[in-house]
């Protein structure tokens, strides 16, 4: 079917211009006065005859006239004819073509010694051979970055180079995304014919592409059995009561193949040594979860990766994990007293192994505050102007504050405890009640959270009001222990031997992540992804780069150090989303697959030829003609 379409069909309109040459003819005609001379019919004669052929002859250049203006008119229109009985041949018509290169990580799945990336990488080699030098090249590939600097209108072919510098993202665009970009920059071609071409091995989100400019896919060739294994999280179990060198590490591991994986390799890295390997099996479609110990050598935090041995996609190999581990936490208490309560005092003993300092408050310096992670506070006498700007450094420095009370409680200290914590102390009272509330959402009481406690009697507590605390444990509605930022406080009397609370197991486990939280040394959560905004002042990447006072878009996975080579240093797990490790297949809707044979496919724009030049050729060669007719007759008349 012959398809005729204008690109500048407004200015048909102009078209109507082809009457005035005629109009001008008409009125320019005047009939001649007639004389009669009946001796020269002659001549008469052989006026007719002229007049005849001059007629003809003006009709002619009316015509010729009025065809010139309709052609011009045309071809300033831009007609574009397209029919399937033209013959398609090595050559095509200058187009945009713009290439959408799909970089996210699942191209980076590799068969046959070869990933889907380097496929794509060789189409686009392939499209380069077929291009001409009048048509405009537009790569746009899923990482922004990329973007911002290579994906511009290339007249041509694409530089090799370029193409070598093609990478996997953690962070792809969507198509959705990519075709806007691609949009933009075919209108800035200015060029009629336009092409959208996707390079994908479809392992995508459903999409449904809209646009006026036709899109077709060139596929990567399909794998014969996808699979695939990816270790999804890992991090380091909680130690609940007692530290020790040894840390068990816990790790999913997915296996998205049909088959299953026997005897697969797994290892644990941390800082940069390998302690541990493990050989497991995963079922096909499932994943299993398994805990793998390893030697810590060292206090501080320490960081590293569970790694499955998978050669066909190796990006979602490495699941990485960061956790602070201080096998003898850095304790000072506070006290007036040398003698501890026997319960806090072996609270302590176990947390610290048996290294914490008691000091009293007279003693403390400011020099004091940066030897120890955390403070306890207990039975330490008046609160002193000194006293109150020793807590003021302490949270400053975001060191620990924990505070016990005792038999007896100042004014001064209520006053200072309640506008720490946002309660209201009242009086000590040793009438019985239960603990019926635990905060089910905070890292300290989370553990023991919805356990039936064997003993939750407590009989020797203050009295407090909850105004706006961020309370841990309570009874009927009364706060037993609450926090602030890494401040707590404990209102039960830690002195007194009439709380069953004391010997549930559920104590020390509290006690332990009350101390762990406070210190810095809990575990952190592990759902760090690509994507995060992360803000410091200064941050070492996982490449080793350091830089300072701004803000990071994390774009890749690994290790992120925080203010680095500083007391106040602290290490952040960065992982993929692992939506691209998943078996998927999408073919967007609105897109037309090329198979296989997609290179005789290309270069075939929707308009057609371009007509504008053969039209302005006719009207030059009318031209031409017009004026050689008037010459002629000119000649002829002398």
């Amino acid at each position: 079917m012959v398809q005729l379409s204008f690109l500048n069909a407004t200015l048909l309109f102009f078209a109507a211009a082809v009457i005035i040459p005629l109009l001008i003819w008409l009125l320019a005609k005047k009939k001649p006065l007639k004389i009669v001379f009946p001796t020269l019919r002659f001549i008469k004669l052989s006026k007719e005859q002229e007049k005849s052929r001059s007629k003809l002859k003006n009709i002619l250049l009316l015509i010729i006239r009025m065809l010139i203006i309709l052609l011009v008119v045309l071809a300033v229109a831009r007609p574009m004819l397209s029919s399937p009985k033209l013959k398609p041949s090595g050559k095509h018509p200058p187009t945009a073509i713009a290439i959408l290169i799909d970089t996210s990580y699942s191209m980076d799945y590799a068969e046959r010694g070869k990933s889907s990336l380097q496929y794509a990488k060789e189409a686009l080699h392939k499209i380069n051979a077929k291009a001409n030098p009048d048509d405009r090249l537009i790569p746009v590939s899923s990482d922004e970055n990329w973007n911002l600097l290579h994906s511009q209108i290339y007249a041509g072919s694409l530089p090799e180079t370029l193409i070598d510098q093609l990478k996997i993202t953690f962070s792809p665009l969507s198509l959705e995304e990519m075709l806007a970009q691609a949009e933009t920059k075919l209108a800035e071609s200015q060029m009629p014919n336009r092409e959208i071409y996707l390079i994908t091995d479809l392992r995508i989100p459903p999409a449904e592409l809209k646009t006026s400019v036709p899109i077709a896919l060139i596929p990567v060739p399909e794998t014969s059995d996808y699979e695939n294994l990816a270790v999804i999280s890992a991090n380091a179990l909680p130690q609940l009561v007692e530290k020790h060198n040894q840390q068990l590490l816990q790790f999913t591991v997915a296996n998205y193949g049909k088959t299953e994986r026997k005897d697969v390799l797994v290892k644990a890295v941390v800082n940069d040594i390998k302690l541990a390997e493990k050989f497991l099996s995963v079922p096909a479609q499932s994943t299993v979860i398994e805990t793998i110990p390893v030697e810590l050598r060292s206090d501080g935090w320490q960081s590293g990766y569970i790694e499955v041995n998978d050669e066909r996609q190796i990006t979602d190999n490495r699941c990485y994990f960061a956790f602070p581990f201080y096998s003898r936490p850095r304790v000072t208490v506070i006290s007036r007293n040398g003698n501890l309560p026997a319960i806090l005092s072996t609270i302590l003993k176990v947390y610290s192994g048996s290294s914490f300092q008691i000091i009293s408050a007279d003693a403390l310096s400011i020099s004091d505050l940066d030897k120890a992670q955390l403070f306890v506070v207990y039975d330490c006498g008046a609160l002193t102007s000194r006293l109150r700007e020793v807590f003021t450094n302490l949270q400053n420095r975001k060191k620990g504050l924990l505070f016990c009370l005792g038999d007896d409680l100042s004014a001064d200290w209520k006053s200072y405890l309640n506008n720490s914590f946002g309660i209201e102390i009242k009086e000590r009272t040793q009438k019985a009640i239960t603990i019926d509330n635990l905060n089910a959402h905070h890292y300290i009481s989370s553990l023991i959270s919805g356990k039936a406690l064997k003993n939750p009697a407590l009989s020797d507590y203050w009295q407090a009001v909850n105004k706006n605390a961020g309370v841990l444990i309570s009874a009927q509605n009364i706060p037993l222990a609450v926090v602030n930022g890494k401040q707590s406080l404990w209102l039960w009397n830690i002195a007194s031997e009439n709380n069953p609370f004391f010997i549930d197991p559920a104590f020390p486990v509290l006690a332990f992540r009350t101390l762990d939280y406070l210190t810095g040394s809990e575990i952190p959560e592990t759902n760090n992804k690509i994507g995060q905004m992360l803000i410091f002042d200064k941050l070492q990447l996982p490449t080793g780069e350091i830089i300072s006072n701004r803000r990071y878009l994390a774009t890749e996975p690994g290790i992120y150090i925080f203010e680095p080579d500083t007391p106040r240093s602290y290490a952040l797990a960065i992982n993929i989303d692992y939506n691209d490790s998943e078996t998927r297949t999408n073919l967007p809707k609105g897109i037309k697959n090329l198979g296989a044979k997609w290179e005789d496919k290309l270069f075939f724009s929707r308009l057609g030829h371009d007509l504008w030049k053969i039209l302005l050729a006719i009207a030059f060669a009318l031209m031409i003609l017009e004026i050689i007719i008037v010459k002629t007759e000119e000649a002829r008349a002398k």
